[in-house]
């Protein structure tokens, strides 16, 4: 079986060299992100979660992840797996996050844009509660399963992790190595409907020391895999996760509305527009494959003066 494990590296040592990313292992880097740029992040993703549990915003970190678990029980805008999902009566918060997100990316690029192939719009903003919500325990796409997101996206992207607030030292998300690169196949990260399918590969892997810090963008490649780890006592996090695609590749078919070709202005040439209100039924997503903003944004191209 084919291994594209050197090229995985090489990609890597190229992202390292034209973003000016530190070099954390072979198939893991990092970049530290400007302070200013990321606490208009951590803000706009503070009040996008206030409005989605319906609990009154407060700047203060440690008062704000107590109302969060408070609000808890308010979650018709959560996935089981802690996604926050956009909706109509929070649209503009919503654009305020993703107008942050992608000056975050615009800077982590800036030395060479052309490098980032694709550029996902839906990046998911991820509460992970202190104690794992019941109606994920046992899902087949639990991310407590250790896993690669090639089983759902395909085999060619790049897992983009950046914590955000709350307990990021005990709650955070947890690596694992191969243990002889000689031994890996491009078979580890065939698709599959769920992660339970593929719990054979985890006999070639073993625990790894990585631990995303904040205030940097985590960049890994999908051979590493990962789940998320809550150490005893453990309290709730919030954290982004999303896709980079360096290199020639294409996107899983059902993930192809959420990329575009550049990186937009938010407010300036694009608005997302959320078509489904909190009180609409949910919906079942068209695969396994498609990600829970399918069908709910619709991107409306703004004339710059």
């Amino acid at each position: 079986m084919a291994s594209t494990l050197d090229y995985r590296k090489s990609r890597m040592q190229l992202a390292c060299k034209i973003w000016g990313m530190e070099a954390v292992n072979n198939l893991f880097a990092r970049k530290r992100i400007p302070e200013d740029l990321h606490n208009d992040l951590q803000e706009s993703i503070m009040r996008y979660i206030a409005k989605a549990l319906h609990f009154p915003f407060n700047e203060q970190e440690v008062e704000f992840i107590a109302r969060m678990d408070e609000a808890k029980k308010n979650r018709q805008n959560v996935t089981p797996n802690g996604g926050v999902v956009p909706k109509k009566e929070f649209a503009l918060e919503y654009n305020m996050f993703i107008r942050s997100w992608c000056e975050i990316i615009r800077e982590l690029v800036k030395d060479g844009p052309e490098f980032l192939r694709r550029f996902r719009l839906t990046p998911n903003i991820r509460i992970k509660f202190a104690q794992e919500l019941e109606d994920n325990v046992g899902r087949g796409l639990d991310t407590a399963y250790p896993h690669s997101d090639a089983w759902v996206e395909g085999p060619w992207g790049m897992n983009c992790h950046l914590p955000i607030l709350g307990d990021t030292e005990n709650n955070y998300l947890h690596f694992y190595k191969l243990k002889d690169e000689n031994a890996f196949t491009d078979e580890f990260l065939s698709t599959s409907p769920d992660y339970k399918q593929m719990q054979w590969v985890m006999q070639y892997y073993e625990d790894d020391s990585i631990k995303p810090e904040r205030g940097f963008v985590n960049l890994s490649d999908y051979a590493l895999i990962h789940k998320t780890q809550r150490n005893s006592g453990a309290g709730s996090r919030v954290s982004i996760d999303t896709t980079i695609f360096i290199g020639d590749h294409d996107v899983h078919p059902d993930r192809e509305l959420e990329y575009l070709n550049s990186i937009p202005r938010i407010g300036q040439n694009l608005y997302i527009s959320c078509q489904k209100s909190e009180l609409d039924d949910i919906e079942n997503k068209k695969s396994q494959f498609s990600h829970y903003t399918s069908g709910n944004l619709r991107y409306v191209t703004l004339e710059e003066n």
